[in-house]
């Protein structure tokens, strides 16, 4: 038996600006990269740009982690892009996510 979930119902929201959320559209799935940890599983989206809760909804399936000094190691200084640490403690991990728009959210 499969159901559908209301979307209001879900309370974990995952900020995602309007070109990932054109591109999840598009796509029905996209990547992430954040310095936020999120879980497994299922979000509502919130439009960063507009600050307005969009009526979709994606499920985050893979999760992997790494701190900039390892990625320089594995790929070299000039393959990683240093900005994307801006808001990362020296040190601490970047978040990469995998996600898929969810279909059993209505």
């Amino acid at each position: 038996m499969t159901f559908k979930l209301e979307i209001e119902r879900l309370g974990n929201i995952l900020d995602l600006d309007e070109y990932k959320i054109k591109e999840a559209l598009e796509h029905g799935k996209s990547t992430l990269i954040s310095s936020k940890f999120y879980n497994k599983g299922v979000y509502r989206v919130k439009n960063t740009d507009s600050g307005r809760l969009e009526n979709i909804a994606i499920n985050i399936e893979k999760i992997a982690a790494v701190t900039y000094e390892s990625l320089v190691r594995e790929l070299g200084e000039g393959c990683v892009d240093r900005n994307l640490w801006n808001d990362v403690l020296e040190g601490e991990p970047i978040f990469f996510y995998s996600f898929k728009l969810d279909k059993f959210v209505k």
